[in-house]
């Protein structure tokens, strides 16, 4: 092999972790988020975890690379991650409008 190929061989294995660690600022932000995530695209998050499931399937029974099927797990992970937490912020605060708009009840 030649030093190319294996320099973006490595740097291939070492992009999975480092992926999975860069969802980790948004993780922190939606469960910081006291508005409910509803400036978070749920439709976005949903069709990135759709895609990446699909992408993690395919490493896992067609590809059958395991560097490969790591990097599309650990990103599904991620957004997965990221998914869950914006729809339980949105399923436990209602928007910031509908909430002022009640009235107390006497």
């Amino acid at each position: 092999m030649d030093l190319l190929h294996t320099t973006v061989e490595r740097l291939y294995v070492v992009s999975a972790p480092l992926m999975f660690l860069a969802y980790f600022p948004q993780i922190i932000t939606l469960l910081k988020n006291k508005d409910g995530a509803h400036s978070t695209s749920l439709l976005t998050w949903f069709m990135w975890v759709l895609a990446l499931s699909i992408n993690t399937a395919y490493a896992a029974w067609v590809n059958g690379d395991r560097y490969f099927l790591l990097s599309t797990a650990s990103s599904l992970l991620g957004t997965a991650c990221v998914f869950v937490i914006a729809c339980y912020k949105r399923w436990r605060t209602p928007p910031l409008g509908l909430s002022l708009m009640r009235r107390p009840r006497r």
